[in-house]
């Protein structure tokens, strides 16, 4: 993973072609990340993630999928067993987690769209609008905005 912010911030030039990614210093190529896909994909040998503590720190399960991105406890499991992620251990009297609140409000519910329409479509348009009013959000839009309006003409 490449954070385009932070070598913009060390004084790199990076320019996005048609097929790939250049990095330059002040005076040459660093290097060139080709598109596959429509990614730009690094290529290299894959290594264990050793980012997420200190060395055989023992974690708990809430503690591990905060730290690994909030990823299924299944999955940390699975990398841990693979040595996919080394440095880290889980505790053992707290290999199991509950819940965790910032997945449960991450993700966005509705109800399901029925196949009949009860009552029938207004027959003029403009008849009905309906209007949706969300906000305020907890991440603003670039513009700054925190709400978001939706209008749908029945």
């Amino acid at each position: 993973l490449v954070s385009i912010s932070q070598l913009l911030n060390a004084g790199y030039v990076v320019l996005f072609c048609e097929d790939s990614c250049k990095i330059f210093d002040a005076k040459k190529l660093l290097g060139e990340i080709p598109v596959n896909k429509g990614l730009y994909c690094i290529k290299g040998p894959k290594r264990p993630f050793m980012g997420a503590a200190k060395v055989n720190e023992a974690l708990t399960m809430c503690d591990a999928h905060a730290r690994l991105g909030h990823i299924t406890p299944d999955s940390i499991k699975y990398m841990l067993k693979d040595g996919v992620i080394t440095g880290i251990m889980l505790d053992p009297s707290d290999f199991t987690m509950d819940k965790c609140g910032l997945c449960e409000y991450a993700k966005a519910t509705q109800k399901a769209i029925g196949k009949m329409r009860d009552p029938l479509r207004c027959e003029h348009f403009s008849d009905k609008v309906h209007t949706d009013l969300w906000g305020p959000s907890p991440v603003k839009t670039p513009g700054q905005k925190e709400y978001f309006a939706s209008f749908t003409e029945d």
